[in-house]
């Protein structure tokens, strides 16, 4: 039986959880593939309650190029890219469709924590709101009953400060920083946290940075900024996949844009992000079969031409662009 939950009763959900829990007694943790903050944070944070609590647990992405600014958090170095456990249950965190969990889990009893509009409650357990992070959706959860001590709470905060880009994204309200200071009754410092996230990028990632932006075309009088990474960019900064991160903001920054685009060639595809100012553009990033939130989304294209791309993706923001004048 599929449980959905709509309006969040995070006691029943918690008993819920529990009950599944106790069934099986091993768990799999699962971070998507491309991992960001807000999947590792969830992730280390429920592995590092469950473990307190007696539960095995397993910590496992498939993808090994994890972000390396997130490896001051307890647990980070337990990450494993397969999953060993034949009999747990499979936690997936930040996956708003089964297939970011990068793992065949068609015969596995999944639990699905998350905070995307998108997400199509493909678990036997649906813990999903839209919330600022998902670490804000684990966090309700884990108040009903779970343990939360200092690494746990670390790790959810981490989360959260990523995927709210440092609490300033349409998500963040009153209730985000009330739950940001019930965390940091736990003992966190919240200076150090920031610092070890927002300061220790790689020199990679700065040269790639350059590059990005000497790549910059503004369309739409400038409401509308493209970056374009090559494989050759990637190669010559010595740049991996989690370099990428954060760069596509430094277009959105600039004062007329309305709507930044990213688009990276990567091995076998293109990625592309999108950030906007206060245009919707979850429904771009839907329409080419990715996904997000109103102002920071992004999807993946198996094959194709980066120049008829951007001019297709261009098009459909020009749209949205209208419709935000209506």
């Amino acid at each position: 039986m599929r449980i959905k939950e709509v309006g969040l009763n995070y006691i029943e959900l918690a008993d819920k959880f529990r009950e599944l829990l106790e069934k099986h007694r091993k768990v799999t943790i699962v971070s998507h593939i491309r991992p960001d903050g807000d999947t590792i944070g969830s992730s280390i944070a429920l592995f590092n309650s469950l473990k307190r609590m007696g539960y095995q647990a397993e910590l496992v992405c498939q993808d090994s190029d994890l972000p390396l600014k997130l490896n001051f958090l307890d647990g980070f170095k337990r990450y494993k890219s397969k999953i060993d456990y034949s009999d747990s249950i499979v936690v997936t965190l930040d996956c708003a469709d089964v297939s970011r969990a990068g793992f065949d889990l068609k015969k596995r009893t999944i639990v699905n924590i998350d905070h995307h509009i998108s997400n199509t409650n493909f678990g036997v357990l649906n813990i999903v709101a839209v919330e600022v992070s998902t670490t804000a959706v684990l966090y309700r959860l884990l108040k009903e009953g779970f343990v939360i001590e200092k690494n746990v709470a670390e790790a959810l905060y981490a989360g959260l400060l990523t995927d709210s880009i440092n609490f300033t994204t349409s998500l963040v309200n009153s209730q985000t920083f009330k739950l940001a200071s019930e965390l940091l009754e736990y003992g966190l410092d919240a200076g150090y946290i920031s610092q070890m996230i927002n300061k220790r990028n790689s020199l990679a990632h700065t040269r790639l940075i350059a590059r990005a932006i000497e790549s910059l075309e503004l369309f739409s009088d400038a409401q509308i900024a493209v970056m374009t990474l090559l494989q050759r960019d990637l190669k010559a900064t010595g740049a991996k996949g989690s370099d990428i991160d954060g760069i596509v903001d430094y277009a959105v920054a600039l004062v007329t844009v309305e709507v930044a685009i990213l688009i990276v060639e990567l091995d076998s595809f293109l990625k592309v992000s999108l950030r906007s100012k206060s245009v919707d553009i979850s429904y771009t990033a839907t329409a080419f079969g990715g996904g997000g939130h109103k102002n920071a989304g992004g999807f993946e294209v198996k094959s194709g031409k980066i120049d008829a791309l951007k001019t297709r993706i261009i098009e459909k923001i020009k749209e949205e662009l209208k419709n935000e004048k209506k």
